[in-house]
């Protein structure tokens, strides 16, 4: 199979969502450690699917908090470092309705 198109996505949201379950979900694979701890992400994490001639390329991202030290400062700048790397975000949310963090993100993305 040749390869003639490729999309990268960031997957984004807050800690403990589901963004490495989506990321293991989409490649098939155990990509990334799930865990009921939040920020077991600390970095960038790539998987790559190949459909039809289209490569897609999922990036999971730490949890996007309010960073108190400089270990959330590293993984909040990873996040917005990710989004601006890659062609679209997949925002990843709990059936709730959200907080101010998520309103404020989505609008400093877009």
């Amino acid at each position: 199979m040749q390869i003639t198109k490729t999309a990268m996505f960031s997957i984004v949201g807050r800690p403990n969502v589901g963004k490495s379950t989506l990321l293991n979900a989409l490649t098939g694979e155990k990509i990334a450690i799930v865990s009921e701890k939040p920020q077991t992400t600390r970095n960038r994490i790539s998987g790559i699917v190949n459909r039809a001639g289209v490569q897609y390329i999922f990036m999971d991202t730490p949890g996007f908090h309010k960073p108190k030290n400089k270990l959330g400062d590293f993984m909040v700048g990873v996040v917005h470092e990710t989004v601006s790397d890659t062609d679209a975000a997949v925002f990843v949310v709990e059936p709730r309705e959200p907080g101010r963090q998520e309103r404020s993100f989505c609008w400093r993305a877009i």
